[in-house]
């Protein structure tokens, strides 16, 4: 069994953010010691998109083997374990069932080093299936994840408050046509925006932002 030491994880249950998007706020934690394991690309690429339910015997392979820097003392995780198909690295949290929870890259330099250290480690046949496709996992930055959340808290609004002159205009600019019924350019906008965010989301995002400065002035 190969283990790292002393690395940074960075645990959420929504989005796997690299490391230059971490936040001062975030739970950021320091991993004392860490199990590895080497997977198929295939493998990796359903750990990343997917909850998955890993077996009772992984569970208790990886059982308290990862330990966690506190403030006072060192404490284990139950279930925490790296991954790597030598490209990428991810460290996952599952539950007591094998569910996986939450998820972390590494900093750049922590995870070259683990990069190297998988070159000369079999792969492991790892038992599991998916659950559950995580669509929210799609390729965004940081900041377009929160420009996504709140363009649609504010097309959700403005059909919840009767704002249909400002639900018309962003229909009509986003898609550059008039719009059916209310509801259905209230659903067309949210679901324009269920699997990506392009730069004509950006430049609604823009111009609510600066009508609500103009609103302030």
């Amino acid at each position: 069994m190969v283990y790292i030491y002393d690395i940074l994880v960075n645990f959420n249950d929504s989005y796997l953010f690299d490391f230059f998007e971490w936040n001062m706020n975030d739970s950021i934690e320091n991993l004392k010691k860490v199990r590895l394991y080497h997977i198929s690309t295939n493998c990796m690429d359903e750990l990343i998109e997917n909850q998955v339910c890993v077996s009772t015997y992984f569970l208790e392979e990886i059982f308290k083997t990862c330990e966690v820097y506190t403030k006072n003392s060192v404490k284990t995780f139950p279930y925490v374990c790296l991954f790597s198909d030598g490209i990428r690295v991810i460290a996952i949290e599952f539950d007591s069932k094998g569910l996986s929870q939450e998820k972390s890259k590494l900093i750049l330099e922590e995870e070259e080093d683990v990069l190297e250290i998988v070159e000369d480690m079999e792969v492991y046949d790892l038992s599991y299936h998916v659950v559950e496709k995580e669509n929210n996992r799609f390729f965004l930055t940081r900041k377009e994840l929160k420009m996504r959340k709140y363009l649609m808290s504010e097309i959700e609004s403005a059909y919840h408050e009767k704002a249909y002159e400002k639900l018309k205009f962003l229909y009509e600019e986003y898609f550059e046509k008039e719009g059916m019924s209310y509801q259905k350019m209230k659903d067309d906008l949210l679901s324009s925006m269920t699997m990506f965010f392009d730069s004509k989301h950006v430049s609604l995002y823009e111009m609510l932002k600066l009508s609500h400065k103009r609103k302030q002035i």
